[in-house]
């Protein structure tokens, strides 16, 4: 039996919002300043990540930004979504009756690629889970529909399209070139193509592009080249790419995925922190995994033979779902050079302050908010 999901409450904060102003925020931080994007929106206490009520708290708790996974669908659908597969966070298997239920803890069950099941007749029709494994009321979020949700609910709220896949952005594009909010503003100014080096890795690529052309016809798209170890490992010279990214007049930001100092891709985040460079505004993941304090509700996955740590402030490196596998650590992911300890630092806020970034990409933004680690 399906059951609810508990809802995002309480009262949007007094005073006006403004996404061009959040934008000015982002790009050109005040000295002390250090800002939060949601994670898959504000996901927590019930609320499934990527969805309408997600994006909905994140403006309650007066956060001024969301990033938000955007993939395609077989029939070529952009939908907010992380995974390339289906199982974690949706009711598939339930829904067409079988009984090996994906489980994040174990790795095993029915979880079919996004890229090969279709949104007409089947993704359309499917629950959300929230993090105990409870099926929402809420479906699968298609992007033409969040445009809509935030326009009709009069939400100001800038979004951070982390793209998985080049094929859709001029999909997006196509979504976005006639909407606005419910100020007026154009989609395309408050929507951030958050884009991996790897896909566009100098600025003439993403020039030549019809959509992006279009798209400048109508005002000036925000874009935020990002530098993760893999992707950029593809690309021949990253520091030549991150110069030139860094003299673009859409680049708003610098996204660079430092696992720790003096590690792969410090080059970069030096360049970024130089006078040399014009962008001031840097960002980063902050690795705080995928797990959730313990809170005695129940937990609707198969854990299998995994021991959950709950007490997530004892964790040295956190722990994050992988497809068909049980949880692993930040520190078992990195490859030889990504740290010079093997350890990943993304978790200490308070260090990569100190290196010179501005604002974070995280979950938990409450939390790390009454910690006073982040002031936006």
């Amino acid at each position: 039996m399906t059951k609810s999901c508990e809802r995002a409450n309480g009262a949007q904060p007094a005073g006006k919002r403004d996404v061009r102003q959040f934008i000015e925020k982002i790009k050109y931080p005040q000295k002390g300043d250090f800002l939060l994007s949601a994670h898959r929106g504000v996901r927590w206490a019930g609320i499934p990540e990527n969805s309408r009520s997600s994006i909905k708290k994140a403006v309650e708790q007066n956060v001024i930004c969301v990033e938000l996974d955007i993939r395609l669908t077989s029939d070529n659908v952009p939908v907010l979504f992380h995974d390339p597969t289906l199982g974690r966070v949706t009711n598939i298997a339930e829904h067409i009756g079988r009984t090996d239920i994906y489980s994040p803890f174990t790795g095993k069950g029915y979880s079919p690629l996004i890229e090969e099941t279709p949104w007409k007749g089947c993704i359309e029709h499917l629950k959300l889970k929230e993090e105990h494994g409870q099926i929402c009321d809420e479906g699968v979020l298609d992007f033409a529909s969040m445009l809509d949700y935030i326009e009709q609910e009069q939400l100001d709220i800038v979004i951070f399209m982390d793209i998985k896949c080049k094929k859709a952005m001029p999909i997006l594009y196509e979504s976005m070139k006639d909407r606005k909010n419910a100020a007026g503003v154009p989609a395309v100014e408050w929507c951030v193509w958050k884009v991996f080096v790897h896909m566009y890795g100098l600025p003439e690529e993403l020039e030549r592009e019809t959509w992006w052309q279009n798209a400048k016809q109508i005002s000036n798209p925000p874009f935020i080249p990002v530098y993760e170890p893999e992707p950029t490992r593809q690309v021949e010279d990253p520091l030549k790419t991150i110069k030139a990214w860094s003299r673009h007049p859409n680049v708003i930001a610098l996204e660079i995925g430092l696992r720790g100092p003096g590690g792969y891709m410090q080059n970069l985040l030096d360049y970024a922190t130089s006078a040399e460079c014009p962008i001031k505004s840097i960002g980063f993941f902050a690795a705080l995994g995928d797990l959730w304090p313990y809170d005695d509700k129940e937990i609707q996955f198969d854990l299998g033979d995994f021991n959950t740590p709950w007490n997530l402030e004892d964790q040295f490196s956190h722990h994050l779902f992988k497809i068909s596998n049980p949880p692993q650590t930040h520190d078992a992911l990195m490859v030889a050079g990504d740290s010079p300890d093997g350890h990943d630092y993304r978790a200490d806020l308070a260090l990569y302050k100190k290196l010179g970034f501005t604002w974070t990409i995280t979950d938990r933004g409450e939390e790390l908010r009454n910690k006073g680690l982040i002031t936006l």
